[in-house]
């Protein structure tokens, strides 16, 4: 455990003085002809309340430090995480989230635990660790499903013919669909490589400011946004492939007639 000096507390006053920078955006907007109240009003309403409660939940879970109670909540992210990215992957592809949620699952875990334990230099279950970076390789390895699945389902109904035809002449899905697969994988890994390119030059990532305001050493700050980076490029890139191999598969027949 890290020592860090107190971090100041918005307090409730604060939080409504920052809720209203909304209310003047939604002002702005409407002067200018655009209508966004509603969506506004939502997005608030549902950051306010799902935040709050995250919050309490966390409190309960770091003050008692149970292993279970640590399972269970990033359990439950997950299937959330794979639930939201099969409804979106349904659309190209049908009944494959649970497939997805299987796949962040594993990832999500052993990027954990390897991290975790050898990058972090965490002994056992340490809610202080696993529950946030349990959420920042779920969140992003979902983005990358959805990237990559969608980017191979489009593209393979854009270039049928080409698929076939390789397919006619004796290509395996796998070998008909090795251009696709190589553009479906850079489209899910592109955000996170792009993001470390510019790094500490044009911005400050959220792990980097988040430990920086708790008061941690500008150093061991950039070296956890490091850990941090280097954990999502390989969370990224080992969901891609994991989900590219089972839908480049689902894709096709036994027959192997594309399906799409």
């Amino acid at each position: 455990m890290i020592g860090v000096a107190q971090i100041q507390d918005p307090g409730w006053l604060g939080l409504i003085a920052s809720a209203a920078l909304m209310l003047l955006l939604m002002g702005t907007a409407l002067g200018f002809g655009i209508n966004m109240i509603k969506e506004g009003a939502i997005a608030t309403a549902r950051a306010t309340v799902q935040l709050l409660v995250v919050g309490m939940i966390l409190g309960w879970i770091f003050a008692r430090e149970h292993w279970w109670a640590i399972c269970l909540i990033l359990g439950a992210m997950t299937c959330i995480a794979g639930f939201t990215a099969g409804r979106k992957i349904n659309k190209v592809l049908k009944r494959t989230g649970p497939v997805i949620t299987l796949v962040l699952a594993a990832v999500t875990g052993l990027t954990l635990i390897y991290v975790t334990q050898l990058g972090v230099g965490v002994r056992g279950f340490d809610a202080q660790y696993f529950i946030p970076l349990g959420g920042i390789i779920l969140g992003n390895a979902m983005t990358a499903a959805v990237l990559a699945t969608t980017r191979f389902a489009e593209d393979l109904k854009e270039q049928h013919d080409k698929v076939e035809a390789a397919l006619a002449l004796g290509a395996s899905p796998a070998q008909a669909t090795s251009g696709l697969t190589r553009k479906a994988f850079t489209a899910a890994v592109t955000p996170v490589v792009n993001a470390m390119m510019i790094v500490g030059i044009v911005k400050l990532p959220g792990v980097m400011t988040g430990t920086l305001l708790g008061g941690v050493e500008p150093l061991i700050a950039a070296k956890y946004q490091l850990v941090v980076m280097f954990m999502l490029v390989f969370g990224d890139g080992m969901t891609a492939l994991a989900v590219l191999t089972i839908i480049r598969k689902r894709a096709f027949t036994k027959a192997w007639q594309p399906r799409l």
